[in-house]
């Protein structure tokens, strides 16, 4: 079994360039539970539906969330009604929020609810949300308080000054054995190239997971989601600088050494792989990391597979 974990854009783009070459059922997620939200009643998960989507060919690729052709009439009519209407919810979408929903109010843990979406839509992967119960990140900011990292990102387009990130609940959170047993048996886990900072960040901040990755970490590989000191996508860079932490490919590294044994960045950045290498003991490759199309990212997953010699094993 191969293993992601998972934020809601930069990895689902690498793993799209997986399944060009192995089947779902080869695959595994662990996925990030830190980007939930309670909205207008209703329980939102959007990195754990993306990866769901994203498996049962569901996804909008054009914006790497939501359903493709999905329809917002739902949402139109919430703005009428006075309703927050700033999360972009299509109606499709809408469906499978009210059915996690409702098996929240009957009591049902998030991951029996992700096996039951993964039964409906078809999915074949293993999608494992990262924590049994909830947890949210947060943002401090200058003029709007405290704020979840959704308010951050897609109300206030992050035009907002970060003050401190932290995840709310983080101590009391639990994960599943599904968790533990994912991390001990995959024969390969890849940190993928989401957002170090609230993607990635909240699933390795989990005691547990840490405790299990640093144990593990000599089959745990981690992809810059840096070219240079330039994000991929999103707000990575902003995020980093908040957290102290240098956003450049050394700063990646020294946030992943811990947990990982090896770094892959982009080409363009080859003449950091001694320095890096020396000042944080990992294995550092250089490859491709800018994915233009699905094609970009399988010539990256071969890589992987053939570097770790699992290709003619797995292919």
């Amino acid at each position: 079994m191969i293993t992601f974990l998972s934020g809601g854009t930069g990895t689902p783009k690498l793993i799209q360039g997986f399944r060009t070459i192995l089947r779902d059922e080869k695959l595994s997620v662990i996925v990030n539970t830190a980007d939930d939200i309670w909205l207008s009643g209703i329980y939102i998960s959007p990195d754990v539906d993306t990866l769901l989507y994203l498996f049962s060919d569901l996804l909008d690729e054009n914006k790497y969330w939501g359903i493709k052709d999905d329809t917002f009439n739902t949402l139109k009519m919430l703005q009428l009604l006075g309703f927050p209407s700033w999360f972009n919810l299509g109606d499709q979408d809408l469906a499978v929020n009210l059915f996690r929903t409702q098996m929240i109010h009957k009591g049902h843990s998030q991951e029996d609810i992700v096996k039951a979406l993964s039964k409906l839509l078809n999915v074949r992967s293993t999608i494992i949300p990262c924590t049994k119960n909830h947890m949210e990140c947060r943002i401090i900011t200058e003029k709007k308080g405290d704020i979840h990292f959704q308010e951050f990102w897609v109300k206030y387009k992050a035009k907002v000054n970060i003050k401190q990130v932290y995840i709310k609940n983080l101590e009391s959170v639990e994960i599943s054995d599904a968790v533990r047993s994912t991390i001990k048996n995959s024969e390969l886990i890849i940190i993928g190239p989401s957002n170090p900072v609230t993607s990635i960040g909240p699933i390795i901040r989990v005691r547990e997971i840490a405790d299990l990755l640093k144990e593990h970490k000599n089959k745990i590989i981690a992809i810059s989601p840096l070219i240079g000191n330039k994000p991929i996508s999103g707000p990575t860079k902003m995020l980093m600088k908040s957290e102290g932490m240098e956003s450049t490919p050394m700063g990646i590294a020294e946030f992943y050494k811990d947990y990982c044994s090896c770094l892959i960045i982009d080409n363009k950045d080859s003449d950091m792989i001694n320095q890096i290498q020396n000042k944080t003991g990992l294995e550092v490759l250089s490859e491709e990391i800018l994915f233009r199309d699905t094609q970009d990212a399988s010539r990256l997953a071969c890589s992987i597979l053939k570097r770790r010699d699992l290709y003619d094993k797995y292919v």
